[in-house]
């Protein structure tokens, strides 16, 4: 960010926390926090800070300016996916959250005042009462421009040139020279699709497909990262190819899971009917019904083992199940649906999981189902961290 930009930033604030700033300038700063790094912002927040001669401690400040700064990020993000339809390409205005963006910011410079005060633990900042589960929510990416879908809509028709809703709405129109399309789903959302070949698939939360226009015509492979639920589409001449990486699943027509999020070091590929090869580091293997495929990222060792297919792609029925999950698997799946930064505040204990959840239920639910059943306790804060402790420790959160 250049020195131009980093006064303006500097000057905007002081004027937004004194309460001074215009429905105009308030745009602006959101324009200009936007497009700003977190080091250009922690710049300019603690310029302001110096000028008032505060004295916190550095670690705190720059956890606080972190915070304050995906906050705001985060709800720039949330105005433009709640904007007009993509087809009007016209974005609401951000004035109508100015209240609610001002107590984040207060909440970092309420404590110029407490010098001598004794900073709190991350763990203490003001609790968020709740957050509500994900939804139908992404993002189309066509040649590199980022196209908004409708978030009331449950999925997309994609066409040879054009992209419809799938209750008729046209989304997007006159794709046809397009060379490559990606489709998004953040954490908190997921998203139906049906292909060009007719084949659907189920974009979990936190995941993207990608794959060249031509599509159903040359070849019909497709580039995964996260989760996503197939039903393919017979096609004698032209097999469905899947990638992930270094793991490929080539089928013709079948219905199958893969999960291959980068934060997990197993790729599972779960087959529910007809059969697909996966290969892998030189290795092959065709799996049967309730089969599931191991692909260590780690070791590069592909493996095998029976399992109950519905349990692993319950997420699509809309059931969060737990069964045989370790309690960090079951976190990093509830921190991509409901959005939440995970943090333990001590030993992770060796805990395997079990039940099963209706993906609609807020947050809370689910911490108490942690609680009663598991002797988990968890606590929500302002800025999206969930902090996870086992009861036993006796340590309060």
């Amino acid at each position: 960010m250049n020195d131009t930009n980093k006064e303006r930033i500097t000057f905007l604030l002081n004027r937004h926390i004194n309460d001074k700033v215009s429905k105009s300038e308030f745009e602006e700063l959101l324009h200009l926090v936007d497009t700003c790094d977190d080091a250009s912002f922690g710049a300019s927040v603690r310029e302001i800070i110096d000028q008032n001669t505060a004295e916190l401690p550095t670690e705190f400040v720059d956890n606080r300016i972190s915070s304050v700064h995906a906050n705001l990020r985060r709800r720039i993000a949330l105005d433009i996916q709640e904007a007009e339809p993509i087809a009007q390409r016209r974005i609401k205005p951000l004035w109508y959250w100015a209240a609610a963006a001002s107590l984040i910011l207060a909440g970092f410079f309420t404590y110029q005042g407490l010098q001598q005060a004794e900073v709190p633990e991350l763990a203490q900042l003001a609790p968020l009462d709740d957050i509500e589960p994900g939804s139908n929510k992404a993002t189309i990416i066509i040649d590199g421009e980022e196209h908004l879908l409708k978030d009331g809509e449950h999925g997309l028709i994609i066409g040879d040139n054009s992209i419809s809703y799938q209750d008729g709405d046209v989304a997007l129109a006159g794709i046809q020279s397009s060379k490559t399309i990606r489709i998004v789903t953040p954490y908190g959302g997921q998203y139906n699709l049906e292909l060009s070949d007719g084949s659907k698939v189920w974009l979990n939360a936190g995941s993207e497909i990608s794959y060249q226009t031509d599509f159903a015509k040359q070849n019909r492979t497709i580039n995964l990262k996260g989760e996503a639920y197939f039903e393919v589409q017979k096609n004698k001449n032209l097999p469905f190819i899947v990638r992930t990486g270094e793991q490929e699943i080539r089928v013709l027509g079948t219905e199958f899971n893969i999960n291959a999020y980068s934060d997990e070091k197993i790729i599972k590929t779960t087959l529910k009917g007809g059969s697909l090869r996966v290969s892998a580091n030189e290795q092959q293997m065709v799996l049967k019904p309730n089969q599931q495929a191991l692909f260590n990222t780690s070791s590069n060792a592909l493996a095998t083992r029976s399992v109950d297919a519905d349990a692993a792609i319950a997420w699509k029925e809309g059931i969060i199940d737990l069964h045989g999950m370790s309690l960090q698997e079951c976190m990093r799946n509830i921190s991509r649906w409901y959005d939440v930064e995970i943090v333990y505040q001590n030993d992770i204990p060796s805990i395997e999981m079990g039940g099963r959840m209706s993906r609609g239920l807020k947050l809370s639910t689910f911490q108490k189902f942690l609680e009663n059943n598991f002797n988990i306790q968890t606590k929500l804060t302002a800025d999206r961290k969930l902090t996870v402790a086992y009861a036993n420790n006796k340590q309060p959160i």
